[in-house]
Formats: C-alpha cells, sequence, structure tokens
C-alpha cells in the first residue's frame, strides 16, 4: 500500500468521525429539546388528545367488527345450510330466529338478513317482491362478488325506499359462487353504535366514505373544512392540525370497513405558544439530524449490498450483475443463462400489477431454490432474469436445473388461469476470456429460439466462442 494510500484512507476515517462527532454534538442538544417538549406534549395533547381519541377507535371498531362477525357467522351457518340442502323454509326460519337473537345484542337494534342462494332471494323478512328482486344490480351484491374472498363490504348509508330510515348493509360472498348473505343495520336507536356519554365538550363524528354523517356525540359542527378533513383521512389516528375552531383540536382516523371518525378534544388541551415554540425547535434540530443521517447513510450504501440488490425482489440488480459477471468471465469458464416469462404482460391486465409484482418475487425465489447460493442471479429487468454459474456444467445438468425452474413456474401459473404464465429459459457455455456483451448475445439468440419455437422451453447456443476457433 503506497503513502497516498494511507493518507487517502485517513482522509476517510477522519470525514467519518468528524460527521458522527457533529451528529452526536447535535443529538445532545436535540435530546434536550425533544425530551423538554415531549414532557409537556405528553401532559397536554397525548394524555388528553390521541389516548382519548385510541379508546373511542377501538370501542367503534369493536361495534363495527361485532357488525361484521355477525355477518361472518351467518355466512358460515348459510354454507353449510347449501351444502346440507336445507329447504328455503328452514333457512327462512333460521335467519327470522338469528336475526331477533342479534338484535337483542346490540340493544335491539332492527337488522334484516337476507341471501341470495342458488340464484333467488331467501330473506328473515320477506318484503313484496321478492321473485322479481333484481339482486344482480345492486351494490351489496355486486361488491361483495368482486371483493377478495372472506372480505365484508360495508355499504354507504342510504335511505330506506319502503320506510325511509337511516340503513347501510354489509355483504360477504359465500363459499358457492353466485351465493351472498347480506345484513342491513337500521339506524333507528339514537345510539346504535352503543356508546355512552363522552368527557364534557368532547365531540365524536362517524361519516360513511361519501362524508355523510352516520352518528354524533356531543355537539360540533366541521362547517366548511369537512371535505378538507376527511378526503384524505389515514388509517391510523392523526392530529388535524386546521382545526375548525380554536377551541378544539381535532383527531381523524378511517375505521376498517372504510368509514371515517373525527374526535373533537376541547382547546384547554390545546398546546401552549411556549409547547408550539419547543416543538419547532425540536422540529428543526431533527430536520438538521435527518440531513447529518442522510449523508451518514449515502456514505454507508455505497458500500452496502443494497446497492446491489434489485428493491424488488432482493436479487442482484442489472448493474452490479453485469459486473460480477464480467469479474468471473476474466477468472473461469461458466455457464450463462437468460429466463423471460411467458405472457407476463397478459397476467399484469388480467390481474393487476400487483399481483405481477408478487409473480416477479415468487419467480425469484424459484431461481433461488433451483440454483447454488453461489451463483450469480439478478434480475435484468422488468420479467427477464440472468443466472451465472462459475462452472461448465453438463448438458444433463443444465437440462435438469432448467425444466425444474418451467415446473415450479408452471405451477405458479396455476394461481393465475387467465395469464397462461410460462418461462423461457435460453443459455450458453463461456469460456475464461469472453466478453459479456459476447456471451449474452449468444444467450440471449437462444432464449429468441425458444420464444420463436412456442416459448415454454430451454435451449442451448451451439455457437463456437470466438477464443475457440
Amino acid at each position: 500500500m503506497s503513502i497516498m494510500d494511507v493518507n487517502t484512507g485517513w482522509k476517510k476515517r477522519l470525514g467519518i468521525i468528524t460527521y458522527i462527532s457533529a451528529f452526536l454534538v447535535i443529538e445532545v442538544i436535540f435530546g434536550y429539546f425533544i425530551l423538554e417538549s415531549r414532557s409537556l406534549f405528553v401532559e397536554n395533547s397525548i394524555k388528553h388528545g390521541s389516548y382519548l381519541a385510541q379508546t373511542q377507535i377501538e370501542k367503534l371498531e369493536t361495534r363495527m367488527g361485532e357488525y361484521a362477525f355477525s355477518v361472518d357467522l351467518a355466512g358460515k351457518y348459510l354454507n353449510e345450510m347449501v351444502i346440507l340442502h336445507t329447504p328455503d323454509l328452514e333457512i327462512q326460519q333460521w335467519m327470522k330466529s338469528y336475526c331477533n337473537k342479534i338484535a337483542e345484542r346490540f340493544g335491539d337494534n332492527v337488522l334484516d338478513l337476507y341471501a341470495v342462494l342458488d340464484d333467488h332471494i331467501v330473506a328473515a323478512n320477506p318484503w313484496e317482491g321478492d321473485d322479481d328482486y333484481d339482486f344482480a344490480s345492486k351494490s351489496w351484491y355486486s361488491d361483495a362478488m368482486t371483493a377478495p374472498p372472506g372480505t365484508i363490504v360495508f355499504s354507504n348509508l342510504y335511505q330506506d325506499a319502503v320506510t325511509g330510515q337511516d340503513v347501510f348493509t354489509m355483504s360477504l360472498a359465500l363459499s358457492t359462487p353466485g351465493n351472498v348473505v347480506a345484513m342491513d343495520v337500521y339506524l333507528t336507536s339514537e345510539n346504535w353504535m352503543g356508546f355512552s356519554e363522552p368527557a364534557d365538550g368532547y365531540g365524536l363524528l362517524v361519516y360513511d366514505p361519501q362524508q355523510t354523517l352516520a352518528y354524533s356525540v356531543g355537539h360540533i359542527d366541521l362547517g366548511m373544512s369537512q371535505e378538507n378533513i376527511l378526503t384524505s383521512t389515514p388509517d391510523e389516528i392523526s392530529h388535524y392540525a386546521g382545526s375548525i375552531q380554536e377551541d378544539y383540536n381535532l383527531y381523524v382516523c378511517k375505521l376498517s370497513s372504510g368509514w371515517n371518525v373525527v374526535i373533537a378534544i376541547p382547546g384547554e388541551n390545546l398546546i401552549s405558544q411556549r409547547h408550539m415554540l419547543l416543538m419547532d425547535l425540536g422540529l428543526g434540530l431533527n430536520v438538521l439530524n435527518v440531513i447529518i443521517v442522510t449523508v451518514l447513510l449515502i456514505r454507508h450504501f455505497r458500500n452496502s449490498k443494497y446497492v446491489r440488490q434489485d428493491t424488488l425482489t432482493g436479487l442482484l440488480n442489472k448493474s452490479y450483475l453485469m459486473k460480477q459477471i464480467r469479474k468471473r468471465l476474466k477468472r473461469s469458464n461458466g455457464t450463462l443463462l437468460i429466463a423471460d416469462l411467458d405472457n407476463f404482460k397478459k397476467l399484469n391486465d388480467s390481474y393487476g400489477h400487483d399481483h405481477g409484482d408478487l409473480v416477479i418475487i415468487q419467480v425469484a425465489e424459484v431461481l433461488q431454490a433451483c440454483f447454488r447460493k453461489g451463483d450469480c442471479i439478478g434480475r435484468f429487468g422488468g420479467d427477464e432474469f440472468i443466472i451465472y454459474v462459475d462452472a461448465s456444467l453438463s448438458d444433463e445438468v443444465l437440462n435438469d436445473k432448467a425444466q425444474q425452474v418451467i415446473r415450479q413456474v408452471m405451477l405458479l401459473s396455476q394461481q393465475y388461469p387467465l395469464s397462461e404464465l410460462s418461462i423461457s429459459i435460453g443459455g450458453c457455455r463461456c469460456m475464461k476470456g469472453d466478453k459479456y456483451i459476447e456471451v449474452f448475445k449468444r444467450a440471449d439468440d437462444a432464449l429468441y429460439q425458444v420464444k420463436n419455437s412456442g416459448k415454454c422451453g430451454f435451449a442451448m447456443s451451439h455457437h463456437t466462442p470466438s477464443n475457440q476457433i
């Protein structure tokens, strides 16, 4: 090692030490401010705000969960009855009895249970026109049919056409295709959520996804701010800084059912100007800390595995993969394989890009399972993968490996019958000293041959490497 290298190394170390020292000094200062700010904030905001909001949210989630559980349990019973070919009259009688029991459980709320069984309606309380009821055109039915299996769908609030009462519907697709169970909850009780009166001054509002008020305790008017508050409600409790009045502090949250909740905390629990100043100072120091940490992380990531990895699959990324293959070509013979998914666009179009990403991840796991840990396995881009093996494998071994991958992908494709998913693999043998661009071209030509021959296969290039001529 030269003197210049030693000096360079010391400069790097000195730079890291300088950054860490600066970070520690700032962290001590930040710690003092954040501790002081935290004690004030916990006393005046979290204790009287977030904690209370969380308590109320849990009550709401419990009640909505109880409604959902009732529908889920009804679905299990109805599945069994359908399997046993229970007559409609007996099913209707059971539904009536079940409806009465759960109504008592929910404080004598008015409930209605009905189901589509083998293309006709069976209801706990039959209504006129059942025979002509076009359930297929109703959102409670179509939403349940298109939801993921086992998902209970909550409707928006609407007005019953006969009684004029406010009501919402929960529906669930049964195991038999086309069968759906649904339960209506009529808001005939002022306290259908089963709430006790909260502390003086607090307000609680529950809205459906269309911002229609379904339930309220206390007195609070969101006024013109309602749309802004409810448009982007988070899944976890969040403080809404733009309070509608100076004497209220608002917390918002989206329930698992998709409904929105707003909780109003009295102004006496708002943070004072002194508190806000401390919080602003803490925030400023926090930003500075983030910048310093970011610099340190960037320096670290330059030499870490994350620079080498494909973010989706965890395999080697394209640039690092090519770099490694070039290194290995310089020192030994090997085998290069290119694997490309067939009909992947059709899978994305049929099932969505989320499922497409999931398939890419699963194929990456298949390749890792079929090849050795020391082999270079990377995602070249999109749905294309490259495998480089530091050995000139025999034709029999290569074919076994390729067929193993093909079989695994075919098993995976059974989850996506509309996609016709498969995989094509092309490869070539590499000699020590070969150029990457040349071996890639030979393997790509072999892959092209498979694609032109009907896909879902394996071929090796028979082109003679230039250094063997």
